[in-house]
């Protein structure tokens, strides 16, 4: 067995490992009431932590990606597309920086610019909670986002993003 098993890790650490900003690593501890004295973690108690707070990675090497010429409306495609197929509909929201996890930093930035806009036409809705931001599609809106997946009319608020 070797060392770095036995080692253990510290707040930054995990956050790092979670690819989360520590203060939020502490909301989801707080929230959990696992906080430890001295904050050092074992190996098994960042799966549990992930799970605790909700926290996916939704991209990956092996996400497939909207081929499209505007990246920002490929982006739009694709995160609509993520929140049809898992679900994320009324109650069952999940955290906001699941939806950016696993992009690129500019990535980021454009999809949080389309998150916003879908919430400004009423489309998704946000709500904080002790573990951190949380959006879902609002339920009555689920066809207009399965629609935007599938290539339907992006609404022109969208649209200036990248025009």
């Amino acid at each position: 067995m070797s060392l770095s098993k036995l080692e253990r890790l510290t707040l930054a650490d995990v956050a790092g490992e979670l690819a989360i900003h520590p203060f939020d690593l502490i909301r989801i501890l707080v929230a959990e009431r696992c906080v430890t004295d001295n904050l050092r973690f074992d190996r098994p108690q960042v799966d549990v932590i992930r799970r605790a707070g909700g926290i996916e990675t939704w991209w990956t090497a092996d996400s497939t990606r909207s081929d499209d010429s505007i990246l920002a409306r490929g982006l739009l495609r694709d995160v609509c597309e993520q929140l049809v197929a898992r679900g994320v509909v009324g109650d069952n929201a999940t955290r906001l920086d699941n939806v950016l996890r696993g992009l690129e930093t500019s990535e980021q930035h454009i999809v949080r610019a389309l998150v916003q806009g879908l919430i400004q036409l009423g489309v998704l809705g946000s709500r904080s909670s002790a573990r951190g931001l949380y959006v879902s599609i609002v339920e009555g809106r689920e066809y207009a986002v399965a629609d935007l997946a599938e290539g339907g009319d992006v609404p022109e608020e969208l649209a200036e993003l990248w025009s």
